[in-house]
């Protein structure tokens, strides 16, 4: 798969404003300009190695939940989101959304000859 700066940069934004810093903190952190970030954020620009190393870094993120998906093997980073998803959930909420995701792979299952 191709890299898509688009959708990379979307995630960098999600990150950056979950961890509520600002394009000029983390062009700080990183040793760049905001604008650069912004470019970044928007996938007008790609970036190499190295900032995208300080940008996961500096998000406490990692890099294959940034590339995603970009990458033909993906579990972790599937896993970890699917974690962050739930990990708010009451016991309750839990426990209704195994019995949704159960069903609903099944479902996908008996049904795979229609896709």
């Amino acid at each position: 798969m191709a890299l898509d700066n688009i959708s990379l940069g979307q995630r960098i934004r999600t990150a950056r404003r979950r961890r509520g810093i600002s394009q000029m903190d983390l062009a700080k952190l990183i040793f760049t300009s905001p604008p650069y970030i912004s470019y970044i954020e928007n996938g007008t620009k790609g970036m190499s190695m190295e900032t995208f190393v300080l940008i996961a870094n500096a998000l406490n993120v990692s890099a294959d939940e940034l590339l995603y998906d970009c990458l033909e093997n993906t579990i972790k980073a599937t896993n970890h989101k699917f974690a962050s998803l739930v990990m708010d959930c009451s016991e309750y909420e839990t426990r209704i959304l195994m019995e949704i995701l159960i069903a609903a792979k099944r479902a996908l299952r008996e049904n795979r000859m229609l896709y």
